[in-house]
């Protein structure tokens, strides 16, 4: 355990003085504060990454009681004292420090149904039109990492997202100039299009979804000045331009393996997009330049699909980057990890039915059984992986827990809620072991908690 630096020291004591009553009436330091120092305050917290200590969840928890109460107060009066900008950033940093904190995943579920409810007047065609792009990402983000299925608020953010493009690509056919009172950035379509891949929002979800996502790649590959290049580029070429729009290793990553997840990858600019990112990744591989573990294990997780379902879009990854990138795979994969409690469990159950059975790190499976071609019982699993796979049937068992899946939202009128859905790493790993020679067993909490 690393022992509490001063600057938590100080975070702790000045939480413990914004929640202390200042009078008889209970009132608080943060019941004083004003829209922009609630949300100062939580971007602070969220960016030290200060949300593990008691001092910090009281803090963070009574904040958000203080904004959804103004909220809610506000719904019948001038709602302009509270601006999207203040709203986003507290959902933000909610979403960003419930990831590390789950004790705080209500105060963020009960914040954004707060301000869906009250701040996003539904009575109007764009009720997001006069919010920021940032805001709109910001709040996406937040639905992201906290795994909330907000359909009504996410297709809105998405609306605004696809007029601003809609726009650009309007003037690009007509070869004019644009501009737009809303353009969103480069790096906000990429954060928006990983939202997207995280919550699985496919075309099942809406058109909005799968045209957004369609049309990401025309707009970077115009604002790289590649839309409708003939010649291949050299990787300095392909970099400089990536720079140019800041578009950095981690959106590049992220955006492969959103592509990926989402299977938008056949289109002429996809293709030619993910062929600049990796070949700008192939270059980083032979300079020898440090290449993140999470960035590489997205890259080969979408080089697994693609090399079956869109192999073009690998014609420039050379051998030697393969073999780093499956090496840096191999490697996460076979260090020691913790089994979660619900694995345990499994595993224990598995024992006492006297089923042997492993953990197949390689394969990136929680269990796995195997068993020969001929067998009728389970007593004839392996206990451990052999390099000799003859005339044997891999069983892979997974075991899917809450965090794999979207957050089941709290019913007020009693009626069932809708049944979660998978979410985009999981869709993933499932693609995954289809592609791998075995049988698959899924064990998913989604269906028990539903019903």
């Amino acid at each position: 355990i690393q022992p509490i630096s001063i600057v938590d020291k100080l975070f702790d004591a000045l939480a413990s003085d914004m929640t202390q009553p200042i009078d008889n009436s209970g009132v608080t330091m943060l019941h004083q504060c004003q829209w922009k120092e609630l949300s100062t305050i939580a971007w602070s917290c969220a960016n030290r990454g200060y949300c593990q200590s008691p001092p910090a969840q009281v803090l963070i928890m009574n904040l958000t009681n203080v904004a959804i109460s103004r909220i809610t107060e506000n719904k019948d009066k001038n709602m302009k004292d509270i601006l999207p900008r203040d709203a986003a950033e507290i959902a933000w940093a909610l979403g960003t420090m419930q990831a590390d904190c789950y004790n705080l995943s209500d105060s963020l579920e009960q914040y954004v149904k707060a301000v869906d409810e009250n701040m996003i007047d539904k009575s109007l065609d764009r009720p997001l039109e006069t919010w920021k792009s940032a805001d709109c990402v910001q709040m996406a983000i937040a639905l992201g990492h906290g795994s909330l299925d907000q359909r009504y608020l996410l297709e809105q953010i998405y609306k605004e997202a696809l007029i601003s493009m809609n726009e650009v690509l309007k003037h690009v056919k007509k070869g004019t100039f644009h501009s737009t009172d809303k353009p969103f950035l480069v790096f906000e379509l990429v954060a928006l299009l990983w939202v997207q891949a995280r919550l699985y929002l496919n075309g099942d979800c809406g058109s909005i979804f799968d045209d957004f996502s369609e049309k990401v790649p025309e707009i970077i590959l115009y604002r790289m000045h590649m839309l409708h290049e003939s010649e291949e580029k050299s990787p300095h070429d392909i970099q400089t331009a990536f720079a140019k729009i800041n578009l950095g290793s981690q959106e590049q990553a992220n955006l492969v393996w959103s592509l990926t997840v989402l299977e938008k990858f056949h289109s002429k600019f996809a293709v030619d997009l993910l062929c600049h990112i990796f070949s700008s990744f192939s270059k980083s591989c032979k300079e020898g330049n440090p290449i993140r573990l999470e960035h590489a294990h997205q890259l080969w997780q979408s080089i697994v699909i693609l090399q079956h379902e869109c192999p073009e879009a690998l014609r420039n990854v050379d051998p030697e980057t393969l073999n780093f990138l499956k090496n840096t795979w191999n490697q996460e994969k076979a260090r020691q990890k913790s089994s979660s409690a619900r694995h345990r469990a499994l595993s224990q159950t598995l024992n006492l039915m006297g089923v042997k059975h492993y953990n197949e790190h390689d394969e990136d499976v929680d269990m796995a059984l195997v068993l020969k071609m001929d067998s009728k019982w389970t007593h004839s699993a392996e206990h451990t992986s052999s390099n000799n796979t003859d005339n044997k049937q891999k069983v892979a068992v997974e075991f899917d827990g809450p965090s794999h899946f979207t957050k089941i939202a709290k019913s007020d009128n009693g009626q069932k809620p809708k049944p979660p859905r998978a979410l985009g790493h999981t869709v993933l790993k499932y693609k995954l072991l289809k592609k791998k020679e075995s049988s698959r067993l899924m064990l998913t909490y989604a269906s028990v908690a539903w019903m």
